[in-house]
């Protein structure tokens, strides 16, 4: 059989020539790891079985094996000859007594090349007898002390694919050609997983259709228009997280985890090497579910791409289309034909709580079954062992209970651990909001992408895709609305609402009616959603009265179905609820009932009206399940910003403390504080006065400063643009960052907004370099944060960047060893001194080190701590930094609830001295972990019940 060995790449084709040498030679062969291999993948001593037949002995010294990889053959002649020239400057090396290698290594007896290339066989003048003259000749002239060598070319290499079947199964889904289906059919045939592959690839095909919509689409037109992924998907910029800051590196999301999950990941193949998987870290509209799916259709098209008879002509089409626009976007068709399946973690969780012991694969068999019927769990373990996946795992922030996400994570770790047993070719990406994210997915088995703001290009670039998709029919309106857009990018301030591909598309909706958009977020979900409700006004009929003259009422239905939902989703099983229409009608009914609207059955009429009003013109409440609920999650989170905040004659700070600490809230919090700064100009104070106290409510909030969190948060959504005064008391706030262990996302994100705040306010340059200069003059834990926000000022060609340095050098030599020895260990700030002495200590180990060893009180508050797996090197300066985490998910979280534990836990973090500030960092995650994740909704519910009801 014939194998397309180009997609293998020089990694994956140097590990399949390896494998072939082992099996073919003999286990003699020593196969070496990637890296400068010294002229040689594999080398072998003494006596080998190859040749067979062997009329000249089998080869018996010392030999080495050669992979030569082509990425893109031309043609027999031009590939012959650039072999030839390969194999050449190899031998000419190995000539050369001045060579590395010739000085370094033993000139081997044996040589054998594996190539992808075709040598023609044509007898005198082909590649095959052109390649043995030229070689011979050139050992003769070389006077090599070669005995022997051989070129396993192309079409030897398939006939030992053949031959091995174990050595090319690993390889299967990127060597395969043709029709992946008939191929399976052919590879599994009298096995259990041979129906099971026709069932997944039945799948594969039913969720090409169901995924070709963005689920930005609710954000388009008020008829409901949905947006083709083929027209607008688009890869974002992410940065890699987990390298040194000085070498950042920024690469395109999509492109990244196609490219890494073109390897082969079998434990067995050495895939089991980490991190081997991928977590999309990204905010509230910022495109990681579209990414998400635009990453499964790419690898459903390379899996059906082939297998035309398996589509209808209308999949077909579908199919066409989304390879066109990968290939438009410089996305190239994955090599690696995984089978791709997709989990919505908030419906996995729902499934969870239900009470049944439901694994990641018996709730995939389910989901599976919808389409593609008699799949079970054991089918689809079958499937896995049998066949490469790529596994996505979407919005684990909306699994907001704690609860509900330990059991989510220790499915997952139950699943990964039945893949390994099943030596799985598994490549897993995985997406979050950073907000609440405490690295549930380990460092150590997923590189971290956190995505990227869009910059004003990009932006640009999308909001053409944008127009012409939304107006397809109408090039004058998308040429307009597409040359506002434009406009609005060059602008400073209308340029930082375009930083997501959500906030995008409501400004093309906005722009069709209106020169020009707010200049705040709050403002821009405003703007949207008035802009959505005049659209459906100005129609003529009936309903166009009934919106106009009820706005109020059907402006405070969307609100509270916003409010109820949202504190429906922080509850075990209701991550996915839906507001069913009887609830409708009923919080329709209600708010009538309230303005005066007494007659029974005038009011039931009228309810009605609202409800299909609602429903069918404006769109944002879509079907959901047997209910109704909102597509995109930050319309639900605007409209339950919107009932917190509308009543302006409560006190609304008093509403915000009570979720003042929840992640889950968080994107709602900003948004209420957005209406607060644009409506509501007499409640600012009360909002900076709230951050104020309950940074000071208790030891946990000293140790957490929950209000510079929000405080920084504030002014990333740039809430106070039009009010300086504001802004500076609201650096002031964040500037309190200082003060705690300093935490990699936070440090960054406060070095950025600190930044951006003194180019755009003269005025809050002297608030913020005073506060730095009086962190660094420390000996304590400010001069270590404050180093971390320096370290990202050092690298910008600015004043302040240039000032950042300055005041790093300064510290260089004034420093105490502590301080300079944490920027040493953990910020490479200076060059590395290579430690004389370490050792590495589990956290209780540590904790208890720092304590008093001969008091026994220490060693039993810490005794909790022993097996989270956390291990500390102490450096040669004395500082403790993070070695590893290796231990079970949520376990630390667990831990926080127990009362006596988190106290242990926030008095060690307070109480630590500079040299522990990596434990102190480590520690004060898990509290916040632990205080961020506890349910508020129902008592802010009752809070704005009680306002209404004026109690």
């Amino acid at each position: 059989m014939d194998y397309d060995l180009t997609r293998l790449g020089t990694r994956e084709f140097e590990h399949l020539t390896q494998a072939l040498a082992v099996r073919v030679l003999g286990a003699g062969v020593e196969v070496f790891g990637d890296g400068p291999d010294g002229g040689r993948e594999a080398a072998f001593r003494g006596r080998m079985r190859y040749p067979e037949p062997a009329p000249e002995g089998n080869w018996d010294g010392y030999g080495v094996l050669q992979a030569k990889f082509r990425a893109r053959p031309l043609g027999t002649e031009l590939d012959t000859a650039w072999f030839l020239a390969q194999a050449k400057t190899e031998l000419t090396t190995w000539a050369n007594p001045k060579s590395k290698r010739a000085r370094a290594r033993e000139i081997p007896q044996y040589v054998l090349f594996a190539t992808n290339v075709v040598l023609s066989p044509v007898a005198e003048v082909g590649g095959i007898d052109t390649v043995k003259r030229e070689i011979d000749a050139l050992i003769a002239k070389l006077k090599l002390p070669i005995r022997g060598w051989r070129v396993w070319h192309y079409d030897q290499l398939n006939t030992l694919l053949d031959n091995y079947p174990a050595v090319r199964q690993p390889y299967e889904a990127l060597v395969t050609s043709g029709d992946v289906l008939a191929h399976l059919r052919r590879m599994l045939e009298g096995s259990g997983a041979a129906e099971i592959a026709e069932r997944a690839t039945t799948y594969s095909v039913m969720q090409l259709k169901a995924d070709r919509h963005v689920r930005l689409h609710q954000a388009g037109e008020g008829d409901n228009q949905r947006l083709n992924l083929s027209d607008i998907a688009i890869d974002l910029k992410a940065y890699v997280d987990n390298l040194d800051p000085f070498e950042e590196q920024i690469v395109n999301t999509a492109e990244y985890v196609l490219r890494r999950g073109n390897a082969i990941l079998r434990p067995s193949h050495g895939g089991d090497e980490s991190p081997r998987h991928c977590v999309i870290l990204g905010g509230p509209g910022q495109g990681k579910t579209t990414l998400s799916q635009l990453i499964c259709q790419a690898y459903r098209v390379a899996f059906l791409a082939e297998s035309p008879a398996l589509l209808s002509g209308e999949q077909q089409e579908l199919l066409r289309r989304m390879k066109s626009h990968l290939e438009e976007i410089g996305l190239a068709t994955p090599a690696q034909h995984r089978w791709p399946a997709r989990i919505d973690l908030a419906d996995y969780s729902d499934v969870i709580a239900g009470g049944e012991n439901v694994s990641v694969l018996k709730y995939l068999a389910q989901r599976m079954n919808e389409s593609a019927p008699e799949v079970s769990a054991n089918h689809l373990r079958a499937w896995l062992g049998k066949w490469p996946w790529l596994l996505v795992l979407d919005g684990l922030d909306e699994v907001a209970s704690s609860t509900s996400r330990e059991s989510v994570i220790s499915r997952l770790d139950d699943f990964y651990t039945e893949a390994r047993q099943l030596d799985s070719d598994l490549f897993v990406v995985a997406t979050s909001r950073p907000q609440g994210y405490r690295q549930e997915f380990s460092d150590s088995v997923y590189t971290h992408l956190s995505l990227k703001p869009l910059e004003p290009g990009e932006a640009v670039s999308y909001a053409e895709l944008l127009a012409h998709a939304r107006y397809p029919g109408d090039s004058e309106t998308a040429r307009q609305v597409y040359t506002r857009l434009q406009s609005a990018a060059s602008e400073e301030l209308t340029a930082r609402l375009m930083r997501t591909p959500l906030q995008v598309t409501i400004m093309s909706v906005l722009l069709e009616r209106r020169e020009r958009v707010p200049q705040e977020r709050y403002r821009l979900f405003d703007a949207y959603y008035e802009t959505i409700y005049n659209r459906e006004v100005g129609k003529p009929g009936p309903v166009g009265r009934l919106l106009d003259q009820h706005r109020t009422t059907i402006g405070r239905i969307h609100q509270q179905v916003g409010l109820q939902l949202h504190v429906l989703a922080e509850n075990v099983g209701e991550h996915g609820a839906s507001i069913s229409i009887e609830q409708l009608e009923e919080i329709a009914q209600h708010i009538l009932s309230s303005a005066g609207y007494d007659d029974e059955k005038s009011s039931r009429k009228l309810v009605d009206q609202l409800v299909n009003a609602a429903t069918t013109r404006l769109v944002l409440l879509a079907p959901q399940g047997d209910g109704f609920g909102f597509d995109v999650r930050s319309l639900q989170e605007f409209m339950a910003a919107q009932a917190i905040a509308r009543d302006q004659a409560a006190d609304i700070s008093e509403r915000l403390r009570l979720i003042a600490w929840s992640a889950h809230w968080r994107n709602t919090w900003l948004l209420a504080a957005g209406n607060v700064f644009f409506h509501q100009g007499r409640q600012r104070h009360n909002l900076i006065n709230l951050l104020r106290e309950i940074q000071i409510e208790d030891e946990l909030a000293l140790l957490v400063k929950p209000g510079s969190l929000i405080a920084l948060e504030l002014l990333d959504d740039d809430v106070a643009a039009a009010t300086p005064k504001f802004r500076r008391l609201l650096v002031q706030q964040a500037l309190e960052l200082l003060d705690i262990p300093p935490e990699g996302r936070i440090s960054s994100t406060l070095a950025r907004v600190l930044s951006d705040s003194v180019k755009v306010d003269p005025g809050c340059k002297p608030i913020v370099f005073q506060a730095i200069e009086r962190a660094i003059s420390s000996t304590g834990m400010p001069a270590v944060a404050a180093l971390d926000v320096l370290r990202s000022w050092s690298i910008e060609s600015t004043p302040e960047g240039a000032r950042a340095r300055r005041l790093m050098e300064a510290m260089r030599r004034t420093a105490t060893p502590a301080v300079q020895g944490f920027g040493e260990a953990c910020l490479h700030c200076w060059a590395a001194k290579k430690d004389t002495e370490e050792r590495n200590e589990l956290l209780s180990d540590v904790l208890h080190l720092s304590g008093n060893p001969e008091d026994d009180s220490t060693w039993e508050a810490t005794e909790w701590c022993r097996d989270i797996g956390v291990t500390f090197k102490l450096t040669s300066r004395g500082v403790w930094v993070v070695e590893s985490v290796t231990g079970p998910a949520g376990e630390s979280h667990y831990h926080a609830q127990i009362p006596e534990v988190r106290a242990q836990m926030i008095e060690t973090a307070l109480r630590s001295p500079v040299e522990h500030a990596m434990i102190a960092s480590v520690l004060r995650k898990w509290v916040l972990s632990w205080a961020e994740r506890r349910p508020c909704g129902t008592s802010l519910l009752e809070a704005v019940a009680r306002d209404e009801l004026g109690i």
